[in-house]
């Protein structure tokens, strides 16, 4: 369980990142992360590569489309989540799910000599993790065999998108990270 939580989120970095320019527009977006299969877009300055933000699935549905904003006209610089939070190449997995939980966000830039070399996401992290825990629960969560355990409120759950869209409606969505919120 702790050699789980000391591995290097470096191993589980995914270095096929979606980049676009902050002029393309979320209707463009969005068309790139259908093709991609990709959850989320890096956001670049025009004329580099450089990731200065990020924008997601769910920026679109709630600062987009919630807001009745026009994806055709709206720009990913107006949406997009800046300035990015990010986590050493060799930081550790508890050091991203402490991060993530800190900052309440679940996708991570990893970066390496100071370059954005890939992302690690909260369900990929807890779910490469067997025991799913940190030092005096921090964050627990259990891969029982009726399926996943929510790393924050213990609700279990039969598939990691259910587990995700969970996440995504009371503990994000909410505001609150912290406590069994099932009673909400």
């Amino acid at each position: 369980m702790q050699a789980d939580l000391e591995r290097k989120v470096g191993d589980l970095a995914n270095s096929e990142m979606l980049v676009m320019d902050e002029s393309a527009t979320v209707a463009q977006a969005a068309k790139a992360m259908k093709k991609k299969d990709s959850s989320s877009v890096f956001v670049s300055r025009t004329g580099t590569k450089e990731p200065i933000g990020i924008i997601t699935e769910r920026d679109i549905l709630y600062r987009v489309v919630a807001e009745s904003l026009g994806p055709f006209k709206t720009t990913l610089k107006e949406v997009m989540s800046a300035p990015l939070i990010t986590i050493d190449y060799s930081a550790t997995l508890r050091d991203a799910i402490l991060l993530m939980r800190k900052e309440r966000i679940r996708r991570l830039p990893v970066k390496r000599n100071g370059q954005v070399v890939g992302l690690v996401t909260l369900l990929s992290v807890t779910g490469n993790i067997p025991s799913k825990s940190i030092e005096a629960g921090q964050v627990e969560a259990t891969r029982g065999n009726d399926g996943l355990v929510c790393p924050y409120c213990g609700s279990g759950f039969e598939s990691k998108q259910d587990l995700s869209k969970h996440i995504d409606r009371l503990h994000i969505g909410s505001g609150l990270l912290e406590g069994d919120l099932r009673q909400i």
